[in-house]
C-alpha cells in the first residue's frame, strides 16, 4: 500500500512539472511564478532588443469610429514565444492617451488582459499595457513613432529610473471587416508596477509634490534629459507625462520622477507640436530648463554624467535602421546641438539659472 501510495505521488508530482512547463514557466520556484510580468510576457520581455511580431483581432472599425478611453472591446492577441510556441489569449482593448486620442486616426492602445483568459489564477502579476501606435497611416508618422522610441531608449541610457520598451510588428485583423489585415509597426511600454518592483521602489499616487520632496540628483537628471529632448510637456506636481517611485529603501526618501510621452519634445517634433503659450519658446525644437534650480556643483555632476553618456546616445542614434537616414541625421544634429551647448563655461549662467524655480 505505501509503495502504491509512492508511485501514485511520483506521477502526480510529474504531472505537476509538465503542466508547469507547458505554460511557459521557466522558473525554478513559487515566488517567481507568482511574479511573472502577466499571461502574456515572462519578465525578460523588455529586455530582448528583438521586434517581436502579434496579431491582434478586434472590431477595428467600432474602435476607430469611437475612440473610448473607457469602454474595453474583446479581443484575442496571438504571439510566438521563445520557444516558437503559438500563443493565443483573449484580452480587451481600448483607447487611451488625451491629445493624440482624439488627433490619431488609430489611437494609442490600452492592452488589458485582467479576467480575460486566465488560467485557474496560475499567472499573476501586471495586467495592463500600453501600447504606442503608429497614429495615422504615413511615413512622417512613423517616424515619429520612432523618434520618440529612441527618446526612451535615450532615457533608458541616462537613468534606471525609466521605462523599459519593446518594438512590435503588429498584424491588425479587424473582425468587422472579414478579417482584414494591416501591419504597422508600434512599441509596448513596461507597467509601472512592473518598473516598481524591479527597481524595489513604490508608485506614488499623489498630486501636488513639490520639487523639495524630490530626489534632487535624479529629478535634476530628468529636468536635463528634458531640457535636451526639447520637452516642456510635463509637470510633477500634476503628475502630467511623469510618474512618481519611493524607495523601499527608507533612508532614501526623496521621491524619483520617471518621465514619458515625449511625442510633445522637439526631438520628435510633430507637426502639432506647441509649447504651453505662456513660456517664453514659440517652438518646441527652442530649448527650456523646466526644472528646480540647483547648485552649480551638482548641475556639474549631472552634466558629466550626459557628457559621459555621449558616445553611447549617439551610437544608439545612428546605428537604429528603422527611419531613413534623413531622420536620422536630423536627430543626431539636435543631439549634438545640446552637447555642444553644455560643453560651454557660461550653460549653466545662461541657459539654466535664468529659466530655473525657485
Amino acid at each position: 500500500m505505501v509503495k502504491f501510495r509512492n508511485i501514485y505521488l511520483l506521477f502526480a508530482i510529474s504531472t505537476c512539472i509538465i503542466l508547469l512547463e507547458s505554460n511557459m514557466l521557466y522558473s525554478q520556484n513559487n515566488n517567481d511564478i507568482i511574479n511573472l510580468d502577466s499571461i502574456l510576457f515572462n519578465r525578460d520581455f523588455f529586455e530582448n532588443e528583438e521586434i517581436i511580431e502579434l496579431n491582434l483581432e478586434f472590431d477595428i472599425t467600432k474602435f476607430k469610429k469611437e475612440k473610448s478611453d473607457s469602454i474595453y472591446l474583446p479581443a484575442t492577441l496571438k504571439f510566438h514565444d521563445i520557444k516558437n510556441n503559438l500563443i493565443e489569449k483573449k484580452v480587451r482593448i481600448r483607447s487611451r492617451g488625451i491629445f493624440r486620442n482624439q488627433h490619431c486616426s488609430f489611437p494609442p492602445i490600452m492592452l488589458n488582459v485582467k479576467n480575460a483568459d486566465l488560467t485557474d489564477g496560475v499567472y499573476k502579476g501586471e495586467n495592463k499595457y500600453k501600447i504606442v501606435t503608429h497614429c495615422k497611416a504615413s511615413k512622417q508618422y512613423e517616424n515619429y513613432l520612432f523618434k520618440e522610441y529612441i527618446a526612451y531608449k535615450i532615457w533608458n541610457i541616462l537613468s534606471d529610473y525609466s521605462f523599459k520598451l519593446r518594438l512590435t510588428k503588429i498584424n491588425y485583423i479587424n473582425t468587422s471587416k472579414g478579417n482584414d489585415v494591416f501591419t504597422d509597426l508600434a512599441f509596448i511600454i513596461e507597467p509601472e508596477d512592473v518598473l516598481a518592483e524591479r527597481l524595489k521602489t513604490y508608485p506614488l499616487k499623489r498630486d501636488n509634490m513639490r520639487y523639495s520632496q524630490a530626489d534632487s540628483i535624479n529629478t535634476t537628471i530628468m529636468s536635463i534629459f528634458q531640457y535636451m529632448i526639447g520637452n516642456t510637456d510635463y509637470s510633477i506636481g500634476g503628475r502630467h507625462n511623469v510618474k512618481l517611485l519611493v524607495s523601499k529603501d527608507h533612508t532614501k526618501p526623496g521621491f524619483i520622477p520617471v518621465p514619458y510621452d515625449f511625442d510633445f519634445s522637439g526631438l520628435v517634433n510633430a507637426y502639432y507640436a506647441r509649447p504651453n503659450p505662456d513660456l517664453p519658446i514659440k517652438s518646441v525644437r527652442e530649448r527650456l530648463y523646466y526644472g528646480m534650480c540647483r547648485s552649480d556643483e551638482l548641475y556639474y555632476d549631472v552634466i558629466d554624467i550626459f557628457i559621459e553618456k555621449e558616445e553611447e546616445i549617439l551610437e544608439l542614434i545612428y546605428s537604429f535602421d528603422l527611419w531613413d537616414k534623413k531622420t536620422g541625421k536630423l536627430t543626431a544634429k539636435y543631439i549634438n546641438e545640446f552637447y555642444d551647448e553644455i560643453k560651454k563655461t557660461k550653460f549653466i549662467d545662461n541657459r539654466i539659472r535664468i529659466s530655473c524655480d525657485n
